[in-house]
């Protein structure tokens, strides 16, 4: 008698079915993860490989580094020296680690991979790197550099937030991640463009708490009183156009102005540059010319300015307001140059960081009749020498910059400005930091506890940076008071290099 089956055991699956379903079932889970990888791992192995921090996003790589792997730019003609500075910043990140004294990091958020067509230059953007090197060096190890106690060490972090700064998100995501690291971040230091992206990624940050020093945004605006915790040490493109207009108050040949402006509505530093030059210059403003500006975009055009120069002979203006990116000013140049009523001399007013006339180029605008007069935020006159007018913090970084990166010449500090500019702003970050370390007798400090530790360099406690002396009162919100603007004429006509002094108050 063949025996009664247990209660349920017709429903128990044979052995050899368990095996015939357990087989098409792994198969098709490692055909997932097959395709996962397919997806996911050739955009992180593209940018350094797997636990780098930075992955392939939209052509470029995005992420946050100690300085490996290396962010590289367009030319590659500029590879070796990227992957220097940032092989450099890595070592001295790596020297702080192994140390035994405590340690904070500040993260250098920013265009670290940009190209000929992008907003920022590639040499800009080395320089930036260079200068924030400079004053990592400067505060681990240089007693009589004053920079707070050199006790707490700094580790210096990379974070690229792509060409045009619209990748930011995957970026202060990590940042915000990494405030309750063993060594934690405690500030943000770059912002190199005035956009959008950047205001938005600002305040992102500012809400998770991180304080900020904007090191070249200057957009109207973009500072503490907008977005609580960001400073900067650039004026803002108010004091820059203040600055411009003392300089046409005292030429009285210029009374007529033509506003040529970038209209592009994301482009926050023309949209306030031209707002600025409407407030201070507007009853000067006898015709305005829009155009298209495409420099702040990931595809940059020339833009067409042959009617529009006509348009400026017609109106018989003497100067130009020129509210427009660097990229844009040089196309506008070479248009004016042709211009068809060139026995008129003209002067174009402009703002921007650093120098943008080269040398080769003043021979040219001579011949033209064309003198460009630019607020800047640092003199290619500045140097060594007593009588050059240099700020009392240049010489000290000047130095340093030769000590730390020996073989780079005066042209590479001088440059652009961005060397200065990245270096003031590490140092502000640093000082801040490390009152409140002193403060807490060697207790780290909170990110929350930085921010009003920035609102109390003032005064005694101002900050000699290399670009000038910086105060933040908290009536300016968070732009500079005190810091000299210098007004540069080319060529020099013997009517300019004036320096303006942004007010405390």
């Amino acid at each position: 008698m063949t025996p009664r089956t247990a209660p349920g055991e017709d429903f128990a699956p044979r052995p050899r079915l368990m095996s015939r379903l357990l087989v098409p079932a792994v198969l098709l889970a490692l055909a997932v993860l097959a395709v996962v990888a397919v997806i996911r791992l050739p955009p992180l192995l593209a940018c350094g490989g797997l636990g780098s921090g930075v992955a392939e996003r939209g052509g470029e790589c995005i992420g946050v580094t100690d300085g490996s792997p290396a962010f590289l730019p367009g030319p590659e003609e500029l590879h070796e020296e990227y992957r220097h500075i940032q092989s450099l910043i890595k070592e001295e990140n790596d020297r702080v680690a192994r140390g035994d004294r405590p340690s904070v990091g500040i993260a250098l958020i920013s265009t670290l991979t940009p190209d000929e067509d992008g907003p920022l230059s590639p040499e800009q953007v080395l320089h930036s790197l260079q200068g924030a090197y400079v004053a990592q060096k400067r505060a681990n190890h240089d007693a009589e550099a004053r920079l707070g106690d050199p006790g707490l060490q700094i580790r210096l972090h990379l974070a690229n937030a792509g060409k045009v700064q619209d990748k930011w998100e995957p970026v202060v995501g990590e940042l915000t991640g990494m405030t309750d690291d063993e060594a934690p971040l405690i500030a943000a230091v770059g912002w190199g463009l005035s956009v959008r992206d950047t205001a938005d990624a600002a305040r992102r940050l500012s809400a998770a708490g991180i304080p900020m020093v904007s090191s070249v945004a200057s957009a109207t605006g973009l500072n503490h009183g907008e977005i609580p915790g960001l400073v900067r040490v650039t004026p803002a493109n108010d004091d820059f156009v203040r600055a411009l207009a003392e300089y046409a108050d005292a030429r009285e040949d210029l009374r007529t102005a033509a506003l040529v402006w970038d209209e592009n509505a994301v482009d926050l530093h023309v949209s306030t540059l031209t707002e600025a030059f409407r407030e201070h210059l507007g009853d000067r403003i006898t015709s305005e010319e829009p155009f298209g500006g495409t420099t702040v975009t990931d595809e940059y055009r020339y833009v067409e300015f042959f009617n529009i120069v006509q348009n400026i002979c017609g109106s018989g203006a003497d100067m130009v307001l020129f509210s427009g990116r660097t990229g844009n000013l040089h196309d506008f140049l070479e248009r004016l140059r042709g211009r068809y009523c060139d026995e008129r001399p003209v002067t174009v007013l402009f703002v921007e960081t650093g120098p943008v006339i080269g040398k080769a180029e003043v021979a040219r605008l001579d011949g033209a009749g064309i003198t460009v007069v630019q607020a800047s935020a640092n003199d290619p006159r500045w140097s060594l020498e007593e009588d050059s007018g240099a700020p009392k913090g240049f010489a000290p970084f000047y130095r340093a910059y030769q000590e730390h990166l020996p073989g780079e010449e005066r042209p590479a500090v001088l440059a652009d400005g961005y060397a200065m500019a990245h270096h003031d702003a590490l140092m502000t970050a640093v000082l801040a930091v490390r009152s409140q370390y002193s403060e807490r007798r060697g207790e780290l400090p909170s990110s929350a506890q930085i921010r009003p530790a920035l609102f109390q360099l003032k005064e005694a406690n101002a900050i000699e940076a290399a670009s000038g002396t910086l105060q933040f009162p908290a009536a300016r919100e968070g732009d500079p008071g005190g810091r000299p603007v210098p007004v540069i004429e080319i060529p020099d006509r013997g009517t300019g290099h004036r320096v303006y002094h942004t007010p405390l108050e």
